[in-house]
């Protein structure tokens, strides 16, 4: 009797899931046919916070938009994906304001615990603060903060903070140098 009970609970998990997949996937076809001001007006209601003057190209995705936060000024370029997490604690993605996202950056606050033997979900807040790039082809993991002013390099892969000021590239993105400003 326990086994059926917990077999038809996995079942109706897996349908509920497919279903959500399912309509996210519809909803995201029609938003990508709206025109660039009710996009906008969609995304802020959609969004924890969306800034002014922020750019969200077409073909982007995100999983769970209200765990999202999008500050001022920020341009999204095409295929960015945001993965923020479905558990209640953590896995927030917060962006700053003046931040630009270079094509086809990829940010995941969810994972999986290797440690365990089930793969446990995990989530870690991922905070992009003001004044930063990061380059085409980037992924930043979860439990990540990268600092005011800094860039992350094509293609690298953030692991770890990265210090405010900083130009970080690699996979582990690892800091080369520091950032200077001309006046």
């Amino acid at each position: 009797m326990f086994l059926g009970l917990k077999y038809m609970k996995l079942k109706l998990l897996i349908f509920l899931f497919s279903t959500y997949s399912y309509l996210t996937n519809l909803i995201f076809l029609i938003i990508e046919l709206l025109p660039p001001f009710l996009r906008f007006i969609f995304f802020k209601i959609a969004f924890k916070k969306l800034g002014s003057n922020s750019l969200i190209d077409y073909k982007t995705y995100f999983r769970y938009p209200s765990k999202i936060s999008i500050g001022d000024n920020v341009a999204i370029n095409r295929g960015c994906e945001f993965y923020p997490s479905f558990l209640v604690n953590g896995g927030d993605i917060t962006i700053g304001n003046n931040v630009v996202l270079s094509p086809n950056v990829k940010i995941y606050a969810i994972g999986h615990d290797s440690k365990t033997k089930s793969l446990d979900g995990i989530a870690g807040h991922v905070l992009i603060e003001d004044d930063v790039w990061i380059a085409a082809n980037s992924i930043l993991l979860p439990n990540v903060r990268v600092g005011r002013g800094s860039v992350v390099g094509a293609g690298s892969v953030v692991t770890r903070d990265i210090p405010p000021n900083s130009i970080a590239i690699g996979a582990p993105a690892r800091v080369i140098k520091k950032r200077f400003f001309r006046e």
